[in-house]
C-alpha cells in the first residue's frame, strides 16, 4: 500500500477513532478485543455476502416474472393476429376479456397500428402506449406494484397492432419479502453463532496471555518458582518458553546472590550481580571509616574448647556484630579468625560514616555485655572484644587476582585501625585523636584520653582516646535495637541499660 493510500485511510478513520475512543473503557481485555474484531469481520462478511445473494435472488425472481409477462404478451399477439387482420372484433373482444379476467393476469389491452386502443379489460397504466412506455412499464395501483408488458402484432414483417398484458407484482413482492426476511434471519443466526464462536476462540487464544500476566505478577511478588505449562508450538508457545527460561535465570541469579551475600556484604553482592560482566580488578580512593573488633585471649580459649564449641561461640558473637553493622549502614568486609573487619561509607557513600562507625562500636560492646549475661546464666563460655576505629582516605575495590578477587579496603588508615584494635583492652573502643577533633563528631561523642601509643610504621607517637558513649538520642535508639535483637534470638532481654547521660564532648 502506497504512502498516499495510507494517508488517505488515516484521514478517513482517524476522526472515527477519535469519536469512538471516549466511549471505550480504560481497560479492555485482549479476549474482548479479539472477539469484537472477529465478530465485526464475520458480521461484515456475512452482511456483504447475504446482500449479494439476496440481490441476485431478487433479480432472478424479477427476471422470471418479466420472462413470463413477455411470453404471455407474445402469445396474445400471436392469438390476436388473425382476428385483427380479419377485422373480427367479436373474437378480439372475447380474447381480451378472457385474459383480463384470468387469475394470472391483472389486465389486457389491444391497440391498432395507429396506437389507438381497440379493446381493454382489467388494469392498464394511464396514457401508456407501446411507443411511449417501451416494452415494459412498472407502475402502482392503490399501492400495489404492477407491471405491463407490450408486444407488437406482426404480419409479413409489418406491424398490424399491439397488445398489452398487465401482471400484478403483489405475489412477486411477497416472495421477495419472504426471501429478504429469510436471508436476514439466516444472516443474524449465523452471525450470532459466529460471535459466540469468535469469543470462545478469543478466550482460548488469550488464555496464555492471562497466564503470562499471572506469572509476571507472581515474579513481581517474589515467587520465582512460578512456571507455565507450554502446550503449543507457535509464537505463544515460544513466548511461554522464553518466560520459563527467564524465570529460571532469575531464580538462579537470586540463589547465587543469596549465597554470595553470605560470603560478602549484601550491597557488594548486589553490585556484583548487577554488573557481573564488569567485575574486574581495580579500586578507587574513598573517604571511609574502618572498625576492627577482636576477641581478647581467643588463642588460649580455643585451645581448651572443642572445634564445634569454638564455631558456635564465633557464630553467636559475629551474629551480634552483623546486627550492629546493618543498623548503622556498615558492611562486613571480612572475618579473620576471631576478628571482624567492618567498613562504613563503602560501597555506598555515607556522609556520616565516622559517626555511624562510632555508634556501631558502642552498640557492639553493649550487645556483647548483654549476650555475656545470658550465656553466663546458661553456664556457657563468654568472651570480650576490643575495638579499634579509624577514618580517612583509603583504596576501595576488587583486589587480588583475575581468578580470585575480593572487594575490600586497604591503606594506611586501615592499618592504623587494626593496630589501635590490638592496643585496646577488653571491652574498650580506641580511636585516634584526629577523630575526636573532627568538628562533626566532637559534640556527639563522650571520650577519655587513653594515652600516647607508639604504632609500628609511625615515627611519632599517636594520641588515642577511649570512647565512652555517643549522643543520648542515638543511645536510646541503640537500646531499642539491642532489646529487639535479644528478644528475637530466644531469650528475654535483660534489664535495660542505664540511661546515658547527655554528651558533653571529650575531656
Amino acid at each position: 500500500m502506497s504512502r498516499q493510500w495510507r494517508n488517505t485511510l488515516g484521514h478517513f478513520f482517524r476522526p472515527l477513532a477519535d469519536t469512538v475512543r471516549p466511549w471505550l473503557p480504560d481497560y479492555l481485555p485482549v479476549a474482548w478485543k479479539l472477539g469484537l474484531t472477529f465478530s465485526a469481520l464475520v458480521l461484515l462478511g456475512m452482511t456483504v455476502l447475504g446482500s449479494i445473494i439476496l440481490s441476485n435472488q431478487l433479480t432472478d425472481m424479477q427476471s422470471q416474472a418479466d420472462r413470463f409477462g413477455q411470453t404471455v404478451a407474445a402469445q396474445l399477439a400471436d392469438s390476436a393476429r388473425e382476428p385483427l387482420l380479419a377485422d373480427d372484433t367479436f373474437t378480439l373482444k372475447i380474447l381480451i376479456q378472457n385474459l383480463g379476467t384470468s387469475e394470472n393476469l391483472a389486465g389486457a389491452a389491444l391497440f391498432n397500428r395507429d396506437l389507438r386502443p381497440l379493446e381493454q379489460a382489467g388494469l392498464l397504466p394511464a396514457e401508456a402506449v407501446p411507443t411511449i412506455s417501451g416494452p415494459v412499464r412498472h407502475w402502482r395501483h392503490d399501492g400495489a406494484p404492477m407491471t405491463t408488458y407490450f408486444a407488437p402484432i406482426t404480419a409479413e414483417q409489418h406491424t398490424a397492432g399491439y397488445v398489452a398484458v398487465t401482471l400484478s407484482g403483489t405475489d412477486i413482492a411477497a416472495a421477495q419479502g419472504h426471501a429478504r426476511r429469510t436471508m436476514v434471519t439466516a444472516t443474524l443466526l449465523m452471525g450470532l453463532v459466529a460471535i459466540i464462536l469468535a469469543f470462545w476462540i478469543s478466550r482460548r487464544l488469550a488464555q496464555p496471555l492471562h497466564d503470562l500476566v499471572a506469572a509476571t505478577s507472581a515474579i513481581r511478588a517474589g515467587d520465582l518458582n512460578y512456571r507455565l505449562r507450554n502446550a503449543g508450538n507457535d509464537e505463544i508457545g515460544q513466548l511461554i518458553a522464553a518466560y520459563n527460561s527467564m524465570a529460571h535465570g532469575l531464580l538462579e541469579k537470586d540463589q547465587v546472590e543469596r549465597v554470595l551475600s553470605r560470603f560478602v556484604s549484601p550491597r557488594v553482592a548486589q553490585q556484583m550481580m548487577a554488573d557481573i560482566g564488569e567485575v574486574q580488578l581495580g579500586g578507587r580512593e574513598v573517604e571511609a571509616s574502618v572498625l576492627f573488633a577482636d576477641i581478647v585471649g581467643f588463642t588460649r580459649l580455643s585451645e581448651r574448647l572443642a572445634p564445634d564449641a569454638v564455631a558456635e561461640l564465633l557464630n553467636c558473637y559475629f551474629n551480634a556484630i552483623n546486627c550492629a553493622a546493618d543498623f548503622y549502614r556498615g558492611t562486613i568486609d571480612k572475618y579473620m579468625g576471631d576478628c571482624a573487619m567492618l567498613v562504613f561509607g563503602v560501597p555506598e557513600k555515607d556522609g556520616e560514616h565516622l559517626y555511624h562507625a562510632l555508634c556501631c562500636a558502642v552498640m557492639i560492646q553493649r550487645l556483647i555485655l548483654r549476650i555475656n549475661e545470658q550465656r553466663r546464666a546458661q553456664g556457657r563460655v563468654t568472651v570480650e572484644f576490643r575495638i579499634g576505629i579509624n577514618a580517612g582516605t583509603m583504596l576501595a575495590g576488587n583486589l587480588g587476582s583475575q581468578n580470585r578477587m575480593q572487594y575490600t579496603v586497604v591503606g594506611d588508615a586501615v592499618n592504623l585501625a587494626s593496630r589501635l584494635s590490638n592496643m585496646a583492652g577488653a571491652g574498650e573502643i580506641i580511636i585516634a585523636d584526629a577523630l575526636v577533633r573532627d568538628p562533626n563528631i566532637a559534640s556527639r561523642l563522650r571520650s577519655t584520653v587513653a594515652g600516647t601509643m607508639r604504632v609500628r610504621g609511625k615515627s611519632d607517637p599517636v594520641l588515642t582516646y577511649r570512647v565512652e558513649g555517643v549522643h543520648a538520642q542515638s543511645e536510646t535508639l541503640m537500646e531499642q535495637r539491642i532489646a529487639r535483637f535479644l528478644s528475637a534470638h530466644g531469650d528475654d532481654a535483660p534489664t535495660a541499660w542505664p540511661p546515658a547521660r547527655e554528651a558533653g564532648g571529650h575531656p
